[in-house]
């Protein structure tokens, strides 16, 4: 193979099943001659990623890395630097490509300069439906609609990098991904605003779009709520220009949110046995495929007061710090 011009970096953590379905479209892009190689990040995996990886390293175009575990932000700047091509794709483990994903990227990257495109996001076409699935590809469809305007300016929370590429070189003065992001949530924002403060290029590719075999469960999702909470905070923290922007600055004109919001935020909190009920009748109807704009808003409701908890519990571990720097400031 004649040397990359792109370099497909896919960060990976304990999901071996999952990659070995969605590596086989990148090993078979089209046309055949395309420049590109694949590497992998194996983030800390111990679920036999590596061994499988071994197996298919063989096809040429195909590179794996093993780090500790330390993130997707951390996963993705390793990937970057390990890769060869002038320029780097960014690809979650859970997204198959189409047959054009890297001729399109180049295609985008044509002209001279630097720039960052960012590709379709869809829901894979066997993904077992649900109301969380079904949210998944509203909001994938919102995106498309939005970036797709004529003349759209980019803001920082349109950077989404689970499937984007960018000149290697404007990546590394960037000074790639701040990896103290550790759990879900802000390490794209945060490098979006970067980039957009740098006025870099940004494009979007919507006929290029990926299919994401979309796995969580409904308390997983959950989860990435209270983690995006905490990592709001922490990007409010970062970036003081941005703090009007972020939701948790946004005044709630729905009551039932606003409620979800209050209760939360509450020391001792008595609705919590009620929300805990909800949270596991939902996680049941998910399971068992429930669809609905119903419970579609209860979803909405029951992860709006779970990102303000972890909003709360950010506040909270941050108030310590606070007051032990002005004590020593004042001695």
């Amino acid at each position: 193979m004649s040397s990359p011009r792109v370099s497909i970096v896919v960060p990976t953590y304990n999901r071996r099943r999952l990659l070995a379905g969605t590596l086989p479209p990148l090993l078979s892009q089209e046309p055949a001659s395309i420049p590109y190689e694949i590497v992998v990040v194996v983030d800390g995996s111990r679920d036999g990623t590596v061994e499988m990886l071994r197996e298919i390293q063989g096809e040429g175009r195909l590179r794996f890395v093993t780090q500790e575990n330390r993130g997707l932000a951390a996963a993705r700047n390793r990937g970057a630097r390990e890769g060869r091509g002038e320029i780097v794709l960014f690809l979650d483990d859970d997204m198959i490509a189409p047959p054009n994903l890297v001729s399109g990227h180049l295609e985008a990257h044509a002209r001279p300069g630097e720039r960052v495109v960012f590709g379709g996001l869809g829901l894979a076409p066997a993904v077992r439906r649900s109301f969380l699935k079904d949210g998944v590809e509203s909001w994938g469809a919102e995106i498309d609609a939005r970036l797709s305007s004529p003349g759209y300016r980019f803001r920082f929370d349109d950077c989404h990098f689970g499937h984007a590429s960018i000149s290697k070189s404007l990546f590394l003065r960037a000074g790639g991904f701040d990896e103290s992001f550790v759990k879900f949530g802000n390490e794209d924002y945060e490098l979006g605003w970067r980039l957009i403060g740098m006025e870099a290029e940004m494009s979007y590719l919507g006929r290029v779009a990926v299919g994401q075999v979309y796995d969580k469960t409904f308390g997983r999702w959950l989860e990435d709520c209270y983690s995006v909470g905490r990592a709001d905070v922490d990007l409010q923290r970062k970036h003081r220009a941005l703090a009007a922007d972020l939701r948790l600055s946004r005044r709630e004109p729905h009551p039932l949110k606003r409620f979800a919001r209050w209760s939360s935020l509450l020391a001792v909190d008595f609705t919590a046995p009620a929300w805990a009920a909800a949270e596991l009748a939902m996680a049941g109807m998910e399971r068992a495929g429930a669809r609905g704009r119903a419970l579609g808003h209860v979803q909405s409701l029951l992860g709006e007061r779970r990102y303000w908890k972890g909003i709360r519990d950010a506040r909270r571990a941050a108030a310590p710090v606070r007051r032990s720097v002005g004590e020593g400031r004042a001695a």
